[in-house]
């Protein structure tokens, strides 16, 4: 029973960390824009939920109740390294969190007004897992 309620609570770890990881609404502060801060600070609370030693980076280690148990969580953790891990060290820091939302905000904010619409973040969405960043 003991290891039936693990799996329900990792699971539902897993799910609450992806979903974070694209919250429904971004906008944090409701001003019916998504900077790139708001942006950066969503996605940095969705990824570091995996850190179980709240020592501020993420080790394989630590994504592997991710990969083990969500719907794809072994690509999705690879995709996470493959994108995040700039200096392949193995770990994800909060800087490259910073670093790869950066990138992804680049992308989605399409006509460059350094804000994200809706559009834009439905895009981004729809996008994800095929492009670059």
């Amino acid at each position: 029973m003991k290891h039936v309620l693990l799996a329900a609570a990792l699971t539902l770890a897993a799910g609450a960390a992806q979903a974070q990881m694209w919250a429904p609404n971004p906008d944090l502060d409701k001003d019916g824009k998504v900077t790139l801060s708001e942006f950066q600070q969503v996605q940095a609370n969705g990824i570091l939920r995996l850190d179980a030693d709240k020592d501020g980076k993420i080790t394989r280690a630590e994504a592997k109740p991710l990969a083990d148990r969500a719907p794809n969580g072994a690509a999705m953790v690879d995709r996470i390294w493959t994108r995040l891990d700039a200096n392949k060290d193995g770990v994800i820091t909060r800087a490259e969190i910073d670093a790869g939302a950066k990138r992804r905000f680049e992308l989605g904010d399409t006509n460059k007004d350094g804000s994200l619409s809706k559009d834009e973040i439905q895009a981004l969405r729809q996008n994800r897992g095929r492009d670059a960043g």
